[in-house]
């Protein structure tokens, strides 16, 4: 099946990459199609590899281990489908795969007797949900692969984490330095106070029940909400309405709170984008249908509070220098185009 050229801005990074045809073969004679350096992942371990993004995905989308084939159809605009996006963002992650694999067996992260005694009782634990090899290579034909095969695809994966571990230790060469993480909190990270005012319910009684403010108790709420707005508009000190914050938020967060985008739950979603449109100094309101309002002020950034983001920080900055990884080093990866043109999603099976 001739695959469709897919053009979007995270793709592009796939069709960038493409290089002449390998001719050469892995120790298990499946065409090579994808090559960095001393990394290679071959035709069978290609197949599953789609396999199982498939079924990462069809989990995440419908809770389940069920295709569903109208899934890979729909359109995500300018012509490109689901199918399109995930299929390039598969190509995409094992690129990733190859150049740290490759990283780790130039910058003497070789698998150790231990990490292969790691992926021999791995193989074990899972050989004994079938009670042989041969049931379970009956099981992994299905997609492509043997129990010899399955091996190579952990050490691959093995040698992957430990290219990472590597490349970003303190001495690694993509090494992700406190000048980077600090230059990226400033950039996306905002801290803010609010005054939150209820408005539909007190809390919960013995029973769990809402017990809900009567309407006078309601009109009493959004006179207060009024009244601190107008206030602030005149110039009144923030400072001295936060303390009314009926969520304790003052008592907790006396100087402030930081967040960046996707750190609150998803019913914040409408609160968080007002938090981070704010300049600083500037407030603004933020009504939680059915809850209450939130009256937001930013305020400068809390450098205490960058200690705590750090973790976050660099696990994000990892992530992003992963992608340049491939884009730094796009010349030297090869590819089988004419075997990735064979493949989709929609064709591939789910695992069982």
């Amino acid at each position: 099946m001739k695959k469709r050229t897919v053009v979007t801005l995270s793709l592009i990074l796939i069709l960038s990459l493409i290089m002449p045809t390998l001719s050469s073969c892995s120790k298990n004679t499946s065409p090579v199609v994808f090559a960095y350096g001393d990394a290679v992942m071959n035709e069978n371990m290609y197949y599953f590899e789609l396999a199982m993004m498939k079924s990462q995905i069809v989990e995440e989308y419908t809770g389940s281990t069920t295709d569903v084939p109208a899934l890979w159809s729909q359109p995500l605009g300018e012509g490109l489908t689901f199918d399109d996006y995930i299929y390039a963002q598969c190509q995409l992650n094992i690129c990733k795969v190859l150049y740290f694999a490759d990283y780790a067996l130039k910058n003497g992260g070789e698998l150790t007797k231990e990490d292969k005694k790691v992926i021999d009782e791995s193989l074990e634990k899972y050989l004994s949900n079938f009670g042989s090899k041969a049931a379970m290579n009956k099981y992994l034909e299905t997609y492509n692969i043997n129990y010899d095969m399955y091996r190579e695809y952990l050490e691959l994966y093995s040698l992957h984490s430990k290219g990472i571990s590597l490349a970003y230790s303190d001495n690694g060469k993509r090494a992700i330095t406190y000048e980077d993480m600090y230059e990226y909190y400033e950039k996306n990270f905002v801290s803010i106070k609010h005054i939150a005012i209820g408005t539909e319910y007190l809390g919960l009684d013995e029973n769990g029940e809402y017990i809900y403010y009567t309407e006078e108790e309601k009109k009493e709420k959004r006179d207060l909400i009024s009244n601190i707005t107008a206030s602030l508009e005149k110039g009144d000190d923030f400072d001295e309405y936060y303390k009314l914050s009926e969520d304790g938020f003052y008592e907790t967060y006396p100087d402030g709170y930081t967040i960046t985008k996707g750190v609150l739950d998803s019913k914040m979603s409408g609160y968080e984008e007002v938090a981070l449109s704010l300049e600083i100094g500037e407030t603004k309101t933020y009504e939680l249908e059915g809850v209450c309002t939130y009256i937001i002020k930013r305020v400068p950034l809390l450098e205490k509070d960058f200690s705590n983001c750090r973790n976050t920080i660099h696990s994000t900055l990892m992530q992003i220098d992963m992608g340049s990884a491939v884009i730094e080093n796009y010349d030297d990866f090869t590819m089988n185009q004419e075997i990735i043109d064979m493949y989709n999603m929609a064709m591939v099976p789910v695992l069982k």
